[in-house]
């Protein structure tokens, strides 16, 4: 045992009466430095998790396959912890085909990809320890039914709430009346589900007859047109399949319009083209189809099943975001540009002086009349004069949004809008076939890089209802996406039954949904309980610091060895690695969880 060294004398110039021992304020200063020790620990602390499955995509990923589309060079993921048995995790199945996300081509060569374990994630603790939880926070909880299993989902309902989910939304209920609940607009921007990005074509579809879906348009009374709409080479804005942008001379001084057409192709349309059989292309409307899901799993051998079934998003969805770079190159008289987009009868509008900067939002109820135009309010912007804007305009929880290369406009509350309550739903007119639109006149200018994405449509579905009856409610409006009329009748008569749920949360009890509505486990779907026990919180989601490696070498797929292969029941499958192996990070995936 080492001996205390003894303590040196003290110098003469430290020498003389000590001053008085003062315990209560050593001990509160211990209190406070024990405190802040703990504190600091505590905001270091977190833990690390594997997101297993998809019921989170596509904000996180759990084990899932990639590849790109044969047809227009679109990104694909798609999820493949099906592959895997659910009790012991042997590999039984085989994921055999996937959907593009953007032309909904069919992607058999995804079989021959190698699987990628889900996101890594970095879970902090200490937040719930000191604060509340947050609505919209992402959140990691002990299952209710098997606390020994942790779960990863949105926090959507907070203690002593009644939630409803309804047309895809939610809705706070006081007993009386709804209110509709907003995510912020930053996580509202960061969480949107990617509809079609005009940067990608399928030429084949092209040549198949199938039109652009972004097209120079005008007003016509031709039956041929969408909701009056129709395609036209006599516009002043011209097209270049080149480079995927459009452009428009300064010398117009009426509205010129491009507009969004959504046709999006079915299984069928692609087999009909792939079989050089005549296919009638028809718009459909913006449904909430998650490419995550759209995958076919099938035998270790890979044999293509002829009756691929997938969720073609049978449910529409209003909630659209439209985005797009504009160059200006110069500007005549009276400068203006507008961004549109359509919900049933009314029509939401952006509408920018390009000489002074000034941006109004405008509704339009053309039921009752184009030319009755209600202004909700005007404000000040950076887009004035030539220069290259990034531009997005949202119609998303009720509200209107525009960013400005990447900065939110302000709006203030006029950008919250008022539409009918519980009683009353909307619904969609021929419009929401082309429900994007962006016009100019008096600019000379360049559009490019125009994109639309959704909002996440939660499904109002509870364990209570059939699964047999469900399903037949989503494959009949699936058939009428084309007619909206028809899918109007069709939702009216089964949507209070098998899209809408109410919720009462009790106190101390959380509600938690997921992204992925259409495959969630979550809270609608728990039997015997729909919340989560404050007791079983583990943590809030900060951060995907790993999503997975990228193979490099040997054609891009890396090089497997033993012992990292699938093991089946019956052995080893040598051909379908667990791992590869060189890769580099995939750094523009580690993001902060919003």
């Amino acid at each position: 045992m080492s001996k205390k060294e003894p303590s040196a004398p003290a110098s003469p110039t430290e020498s003389g009466t000590a001053p008085p021992h003062d315990g209560w304020r050593d001990s509160i200063e211990s209190i406070i430095f024990a405190f802040l020790l703990a504190l600091l620990f505590k905001t270091f602390e977190a833990e690390m998790f594997v997101i297993p499955t998809g019921s989170m995509a596509p904000t996180l990923y759990g084990r899932h396959k990639e590849a790109t589309c044969s047809e227009c060079g679109h990104h694909i993921v798609v999820g493949a912890s099906s592959e895997l048995d659910h009790d012991d995790g042997t590999f039984d199945s085989r994921v055999t085909e996937s959907i593009c996300p953007n032309c909904r081509a069919i992607n058999p060569q995804i079989f021959d990809g190698p699987p990628f374990n889900g996101d890594r994630i970095c879970v902090a603790k200490y937040p719930y320890e000191f604060w509340e939880p947050s609505r919209w926070d992402v959140f990691v909880f002990k299952f209710p039914l098997k606390p020994q299993t942790n779960y990863i989902k949105r926090l959507v309902g907070l203690p002593g709430e009644t939630i409803r989910l309804r047309n895809g939304n939610v809705y706070l209920w006081d007993g009386e009346k709804e209110q509709i609940l907003r995510k912020a607009p930053d996580k509202q921007r960061a969480i949107q589900i990617p509809v079609h990005d005009n940067a990608y074509v399928s030429e084949k579809l092209l040549a198949a007859g199938w039109p652009e879906r972004w097209a120079a348009v005008v007003r016509t009374e031709d039956v041929a047109g969408i909701d009056g709409w129709k395609e036209t080479d006599a516009s002043v804005w011209k097209f270049n399949g080149q480079t995927r942008s459009f452009a428009v001379d300064s010398s117009n001084t009426e509205w010129a319009w491009v507009r969004y057409r959504h046709f999006a192709p079915g299984v069928q349309d692609w087999r009909d083209v792939e079989e050089d059989r005549k296919s009638i292309p028809q718009p459909r409307l913006v449904g909430d189809f998650c490419s995550y899901n759209a995958f076919d799993v099938g035998p270790l051998d890979g044999k293509r099943s002829r009756s691929l079934q997938i969720d073609e998003g049978p449910f529409w969805v209003p909630d659209l975001t439209v985005s797009c770079q504009l160059k200006i190159e110069s500007v005549s008289q009276n400068p203006e540009v507008m961004l549109e987009l359509t919900e049933g009868v009314l029509r939401y509008r952006c509408r920018i002086d390009v000489s002074t900067g000034s941006a109004i939002l405008e509704e339009v109820n053309v039921q009752m009349s184009e030319q009755d135009v209600r202004q909700l309010v005007t404000v000040e912007t950076s887009l004035r004069g030539p220069g290259t804007y990034d531009l997005e305009f949202a119609n998303v929880d009720d509200r209107l949004c525009l960013w400005i290369n990447g900065r939110l406009v302000e709006f203030g509350e006029s950008a919250n809008l008022t539409v009918p309550g519980a009683t009353s739903n909307p619904f969609p007119t021929d419009g929401d076939l082309t429900p994007v639109g962006v016009a100019a006149h008096g600019v000379q200018a360049t559009l490019s890089e125009l994109r639309i994405s959704r909002d996440i449509y939660y499904r109002g579905v509870d364990a209570e209802d059939s699964a047999f009856l469900v399903e037949d409610f989503v494959g009949d409006l699936s058939l009428c996406l084309s007619e909206p009329s028809a899918w109007s009748d069709t939702y009216m008569e089964k949507a209070g039954q098998y899209d809408y749920t109410e919720i009462v949360i009790p106190e101390d009890r959380f509600l938690a949904l997921g992204d992925n509505s259409p495959a969630s486990y979550d809270g609608r779907l728990w039997t015997g309980t729909e919340t989560v026990p404050r007791e079983f919180l583990v943590g809030k989601a900060f951060c995907v610091y790993w999503p997975h490696g990228v193979p490099f070498l040997n054609g891009g797929n890396g090089y497997s060895c033993w012992p990292f292969y699938h093991k089946t029941r019956r052995g080893e499958v040598t051909d379908y690695p667990t791992h590869t192996f060189p890769f580099y990070p995939q750094f523009w995936r580690m993001k902060r969880i919003r």
